[in-house]
C-alpha cells in the first residue's frame, strides 16, 4: 500500500512537472517559418524576379531574336532554370516566340515599352531636329537616350532615303564606349562639341553625334548621323558634325538646359 501511495505521488510530481513545463513553453503555431527561415524563403521569389528581368533586358540586346540558349548564356543561368522562367512570361505575354524559334517581347512588354517612351520629353521634341538632320545630310539620324551605365538604347530615327542606308538600330542597345553616340552621351566630345567614328560596331559605317543637355546641364540624350562610310569623307564629318551640334543645341534649349551646358 505505501508502494502504490509512493509511486502516485511520483506520478502525479511528474504530471505536474510537465503541466508546468507545457504551460511555460507553449508549442508554436504552424505555419510561418522561422525568422532566419522565413528570410530566406522572401528572398527566393525576389531572386526569381530579378532574374526574369534580367531574361528581358537581353531581348533587345541583338538584332536576332535570342534562342533559348542565348538567353541562357547571356544570364549565366541554367538552361532549366531559364526554360522555366521564359514559359512563365510567354504565359503572361511579356515575351513571345519568333517564327525563327527565339524569343522576342511580347505585347505586355511592348506596352510598357510605348508607354515610357511617350513619357520622355525629348522623344516628341527630336522629331523635327531628327527631321532636319536627315533632310539636310541625306544619310539617317537618330536619339538616343542611357539605357543604364554601360549601354544606350535607339528610341527614334529619320530614315536616309538612299538605296544604301545604314541598317536601323532603333530599340537596340549598344556599348556606350563603342559608338559614337555612346560617347556623346558619356560627354567625350571633341573642342568642337561632338564625336566621330568609323568602323567600330559594324565595318564600313561612320557616325557622328552630340549630346542633349537637360535642364540641370545633364547630358539626357543624343543625336547622330549615320551612313555608309564610303559616302560620308572627312569633310563630310566636319560639316556633319556642326550641324548635329547645332539641332543638339537647339533641343537642349527647348528643354531648358543652362546655357553654359549648351
Amino acid at each position: 500500500m505505501a508502494k502504490k501511495q509512493a509511486a502516485a505521488s511520483v506520478s502525479g510530481s511528474v504530471t505536474s512537472a510537465s503541466n508546468r513545463t507545457a504551460a511555460n513553453n507553449p508549442p508554436r503555431k504552424r505555419g510561418r517559418p522561422r525568422r532566419a527561415g522565413g528570410e530566406r524563403a522572401e528572398q527566393l521569389p525576389v531572386r526569381a524576379v530579378r532574374r526574369a528581368f534580367d531574361l528581358l533586358g537581353l531581348l533587345g540586346r541583338d538584332r536576332e531574336a535570342p534562342t533559348l540558349s542565348d538567353l541562357a548564356r547571356g544570364a549565366a543561368l541554367p538552361v532549366s532554370t531559364v526554360a522555366r522562367l521564359l514559359a512563365t512570361l510567354e504565359q503572361t505575354g511579356f515575351v513571345q516566340r519568333a517564327s525563327t524559334g527565339g524569343y522576342v517581347p511580347g505585347g505586355r512588354l511592348l506596352q510598357i515599352g510605348l508607354t515610357a517612351v511617350r513619357s520622355l520629353t525629348i522623344y516628341d521634341l527630336s522629331e523635327p531636329h531628327l527631321r532636319r538632320l536627315s533632310d539636310t545630310t541625306g544619310e539617317t539620324a537618330n536619339l538616343a537616350t542611357r539605357a543604364d551605365a554601360e549601354h544606350a538604347i535607339y528610341l527614334r530615327h529619320h530614315v536616309s532615303t538612299h538605296a544604301v542606308q545604314h541598317v536601323s538600330w532603333l530599340g537596340r542597345t549598344l556599348p556606350l564606349d563603342r559608338t559614337a553616340i555612346g560617347q556623346a552621351l558619356l560627354g567625350r566630345v571633341n573642342s568642337q562639341g561632338f564625336v566621330a567614328s568609323r568602323n567600330t560596331l559594324e565595318r564600313d559605317v561612320t557616325a557622328i553625334a552630340a549630346p542633349v543637355y537637360g535642364p540641370d546641364g545633364g547630358i539626357v540624350a543624343a543625336f547622330s548621323i549615320t551612313g555608309p562610310t564610303f559616302r560620308i569623307g572627312d569633310a563630310d564629318v566636319e560639316r556633319f558634325g556642326a550641324l548635329v551640334v547645332r539641332e543638339a543645341r537647339l533641343a537642349s534649349g527647348a528643354l531648358g538646359a543652362p546655357r553654359a551646358a549648351r
